[in-house]
């Protein structure tokens, strides 16, 4: 079977590698669709994230069908569609060769850890969870960052009557408005440096959108009143958590979701500000609450995926998220 792998620093390609033996608390995936991380995976392409050797085998935004189970196996059934398959170090047979995270290959794992301790499935968050039917392949990718924004929104102390700034206007920055406002948050104002993501913002529901230093009089007097209640760093940049500190009040807080690059890290006096911190993510938990939004037609998923490709154009995909022609891509297998 073959894999997108990081050979190099900047350099990326298809390779072969063995199909993964199944454990008994293993279930076999065929992988349907892998989404591309607009942040992540660039970074690691650039040399920016999870330094050390190469080769690298990329992504954790997989989807795909079960097609066999191990002996131990009670959560997972054939043909079950499951979220975040992935490969281990030891399935990477190049001397000096690892996964982060692993998903973007044709044959993968989930692992029933369910069984493994003795519980009822969803007993405990686990990223590794079942699709509902008749959600497809290419839908379920949007499902990953979606509960991710989901659960870092929870994390993020804010609710209704406060207000709340989003820096950056990728696919994290857009669902945590979405859901910001679903959860009566107000007023949410988004911050960057260019216009060009306005109107998709506007959509979503954002009471305001600062470009740069274009303040309208309504931000203008958030600011001038101390600021917001709450922010999120929502890119991974030290221009992100500076605007962020810029925006909020004295006494607010600032969640970051991004991470930084290694060579351009946060500010360690802006780090170590007492309003900074970073919430753990367990987009686990709201597994059920977005799916259940899905049925009732809330949220749309299609709605999160700009474009799907064969995985063997993943170079065409990633070259659309950097020229940002592409809000997000879910490469396909099959």
């Amino acid at each position: 079977m073959k894999g997108i792998f990081v050979t190099a620093k900047d350099q990326t390609a298809i390779l072969d590698l063995p199909e993964p033996e199944i454990g008994p608390y293993d279930a076999l995936v065929q992988v349907e669709a892998c989404g591309i991380c607009n942040s992540t995976d660039w970074k690691i392409i650039e040399g920016e994230s999870v330094a050390g050797s190469f080769p690298i085998l990329l992504g954790h935004e997989s989807v795909g069908r079960v097609v066999a189970t191990g002996a131990r196996v009670r959560s997972f059934a054939v043909g079950d569609r499951g979220l975040r398959s992935r490969l281990e170090d030891a399935h990477v047979p190049f001397p000096g060769g690892r996964r982060c995270w692993g998903g973007v290959v044709e044959r993968s794992l989930v692992t029933d850890v369910w069984a493994k301790r003795g519980v009822a499935y969803n007993a405990f968050p686990h990223p590794q969870q079942i699709v509902p039917p008749p959600v497809s392949a290419v839908d379920a990718v949007a499902a990953i960052t979606l509960k991710e924004t989901i659960n870092c929104l929870d994390n993020s102390d804010v609710g209704p009557g406060q207000s709340l700034a989003i820096v950056g206007t990728g696919p994290v920055a857009q669902s945590l408005l979405l859901f910001a406002k679903l959860s009566g948050v107000a007023p949410v104002v988004v911050f960057e440096r260019r216009s060009e993501w306005a109107a998709r913002f506007a959509r979503l529901g954002a009471d305001g959108y600062v470009a740069g230093e274009d303040v309208d009089p309504d931000v203008r007097a958030i600011l001038d009143c101390g600021g917001f209640d709450r922010a999120i760093e929502a890119v991974g940049a030290r221009a992100a958590l500076s605007r962020c500190l810029q925006v909020v009040k004295v006494d607010g807080r600032v969640n970051l979701y991004g991470v930084e690059p290694a060579s351009t890290p946060y500010l360690p006096e802006e780090q170590t500000d007492p309003r900074v911190y970073r919430a753990p993510v367990a987009e686990a938990k709201a597994h059920d609450r977005l799916f259940d939004w899905v049925a009732q037609g809330t949220v749309c998923l299609s709605d999160w995926i700009s474009h799907h490709m064969p995985w063997t154009e993943y170079q065409r995909g990633f070259d659309m998220i950097m020229d940002k022609t592409a809000n997000k891509v879910a490469l396909t297998f099959g």
